[in-house]
């Protein structure tokens, strides 16, 4: 989706640079540099500049000479806009975004724009898989075709726990982090074989349901394969990436007498210890070390 300037104007108004309100966004940051290190900074085409009142006080502070120098440099990065978000700024700035036609808006919801421009620019992408939240840590489950992963899911949900989407995974990039929901018609419901499709937050209530939530374990179902390796003490601990974020991942063979929902919740509880810094595993082979050089 083409995202420009104009787009993020709002409550808020242009003080120059109007002629350029329809340069297009291509990124979701909006960036906040300082302008004493503004030399450092490489090119920034396509992204939005946050210009805080600190930082618009001090360009306001230096020589004549430097501050037309300084915003000419600024406007040679070539960025999408610059976001004032409170006190004023010098003319020599306003005077070279007019010429350079990079649009200087004033508002004081910087993070409304930030919001608009994650929904409209994050990386995405969808996976078929399952997401449920447990314990509140969100866990993707993935598999091939009628491996189990929805009816884990269900099981999970019949726990207490939040079913956040199934089939299709829609997945973004947030923070630094991988968020994950479901697709628009996919809302609350889950596919089960035999059954059909399933409406949870009308069988089971708000609570069994969640719009999105942070993906924090990975965790994929195979068939158990004789003779294959399985990790029996989790020394090493293992991650895939997802639009180019590292996360927590595991593989769980399926046997029958396995119960799968068991399996992730206690997953999910070791995550979080993990996240505390408690590695059981890694003490236990601590332990193990000790005794044997004796």
């Amino acid at each position: 989706m083409k995202t420009t300037v104009k787009d993020l104007i709002g409550r808020g108004r242009v003080v120059a640079g109007t002629a350029g309100i329809k340069r297009e966004i291509t990124s979701p940051q909006i960036s906040k540099p300082e302008l004493s290190q503004w030399a450092t900074y490489r090119d920034m085409g396509g992204s939005m500049l946050h210009l805080p009142p600190a930082q618009a006080a001090h360009l306001c502070t230096l020589p004549k000479n430097e501050r037309l120098r300084l915003a000419r440099a600024i406007m040679k990065k070539k960025p999408a806009g610059i976001v004032l978000t409170g006190g004023s700024i010098c003319r020599e700035f306003l005077d070279a975004a007019d010429a350079a036609g990079v649009p200087v808006l004033k508002s004081g919801n910087i993070l409304r724009m930030e919001r608009l421009l994650t929904e409209r620019l994050a990386p995405r992408v969808g996976l078929h898989g399952v997401l449920v939240q447990v314990f509140g840590i969100g866990i993707l489950i993935l598999g091939e075709s009628a491996i189990g992963k929805s009816e884990a899911a269900l099981d999970l949900v019949l726990r207490g726990h939040r079913l956040a989407a199934d089939d299709v995974v829609m997945l973004e990039r947030r923070e630094g982090g991988i968020t994950g929901g479901p697709t628009d018609i996919g809302v609350g419901l889950l596919e089960i074989r035999g059954l059909g499709v399933i409406d949870v937050k009308a069988l089971y209530g708000e609570s069994a349901t969640t719009d999105c939530c942070g993906v924090g374990l990975v965790v994929e179902l195979e068939e158990w394969k004789k003779g294959a390796h399985y990790s029996l003490l989790g020394l090493r601990e293992r991650r895939t990436r997802i639009l180019g974020v590292g996360l927590p991942y595991l593989k769980l063979p399926v046997k029958p007498g396995r119960n799968m929902a068991t399996l992730i919740e206690v997953a999910a509880r070791n995550q979080m210890l993990k996240e505390q810094g408690i590695y059981t595993a890694r003490e236990l082979s601590r332990k193990l070390n000790k005794r044997l050089t004796r």
